[in-house]
Formats: structure tokens, C-alpha cells, sequence
């Protein structure tokens, strides 16, 4: 009895791969290389490495430049703005605290954002800057601020403070901010005019 192997060496049909191999492998290489070309184009936009965020602080306390009952952030975009933050910020300083000079900023290659915490009953209210924590990535700035409460119950003057930090930001890679505290919980999105 016959039995039938369905693998088995057939010799024309080997013949006409072998015939056709040249076509095989052009159609191989082209798949490969529109697969290369795919992903490749993926990893553009999305996978792209942080950029550095070029940050510093020009001036943070708890008594700020307004009593804004709410937080808020804003930019000031010219020397004259600066200058009347600087102004309404040094109104309110302590005699034993150091006079205010206001810094020389290009606002050509640099911004400054504002950023209040709004009104709040009490000392223990903070922002302070993670400059560790700063990047740029997808055309966003992410700025990550530590927003500090005091603990629950606890017992403190009463005395009115407007926390702010005054940051400087250098221009270009970004046309978005996004301001988050330290749990990553995003507090401000800006967009950037030029």
C-alpha cells in the first residue's frame, strides 16, 4: 500500500522557487524595510528623550505680590511688568528682610511665570521649585513645584499669606506649560505666545 507523504522533495516545484527566489527575496527586503521605516517614524514624536528645561528662580515668599484668593499663573512678559511685581512684592517685606533688587532678564531668550497659591489663613503655606523634575518633551514644558500645606489639625497663628514663586524660563523647545506639584497633579496649563 502507497502511502501518501505530503512532504516530499519535488523537483519542479523546487525548479519554480528556485526561479522565483530573486522576486522573494526583493519582496522580503521591501517589507523589512517599509517595517523599519514604520517604526522609525513612530519613535519621532513620542519616544523622543526629555529635553532639559533651563529653570531658575528669581523670588519666592509667602507674602506675595496680591492677595488673588485663588491660585493662578501668569506670565510677565516685559521689564515694566516685572518691575511692579517687584514693586507690590517689596511693599510687603519685613524691615529685617533683605531689599529687593529686580534682576536684568532678556526677554528676548527668556520668560518669567508667576505662580500664587492664592490667599490662605495660615503660615505653613509653600511653593518651592523641583528643578530636578523639569523637562520638555512632546512641545510641553513641565515645571514640577512642591506644594506645601501644613499637616492636618495642626495649630498655627493666624495670619493671612499669599505664597508665590517667581521662575525664568528660557525660550524655545516648548509652545505649552504645564505646571504640576509634587504628586505629578497638574495645577496650570499655559500655552506660550511668542
Amino acid at each position: 500500500m502507497k502511502t501518501h507523504n505530503p512532504i516530499r522533495y519535488n523537483e519542479r516545484t523546487h525548479s519554480k522557487l528556485k526561479n522565483n527566489s530573486p522576486w522573494l527575496r526583493i519582496l522580503t527586503i521591501a517589507c523589512i524595510s517599509l517595517s523599519i521605516l514604520v517604526l522609525c517614524g513612530m519613535g519621532q514624536r513620542g519616544d523622543a528623550p526629555p529635553m532639559e528645561l533651563k529653570i531658575n528662580v528669581l523670588f519666592e515668599n509667602t507674602r506675595g505680590p496680591d492677595n488673588s484668593l485663588e491660585p493662578s499663573a501668569e506670565w510677565i512678559d516685559s521689564r515694566e511688568a516685572l518691575e511692579r511685581v517687584y514693586a507690590a512684592t517689596a511693599s510687603l517685606q519685613l524691615p529685617t528682610e533683605a531689599s529687593l533688587s529686580i534682576p536684568q532678564i532678556d526677554f528676548t531668550t527668556n520668560r518669567v511665570l508667576l505662580v500664587r497659591m492664592g490667599r490662605k489663613p495660615t503660615p505653613g503655606y509653600a511653593i518651592q521649585l523641583h528643578p530636578e523634575h523639569c523637562k520638555i518633551s512632546q512641545d510641553t514644558a513641565f515645571i514640577s513645584l512642591r506644594w506645601s500645606e501644613p499637616a492636618p489639625g495642626s495649630v498655627l497663628a493666624q495670619m493671612i499669606t499669599s505664597p508665590f514663586i517667581l521662575l525664568k524660563l528660557s525660550k524655545g523647545g516648548y509652545d505649552a506649560v504645564n505646571v504640576m506639584d509634587q504628586h505629578g497633579k497638574t495645577l496650570f496649563e499655559l500655552p506660550v505666545a511668542e
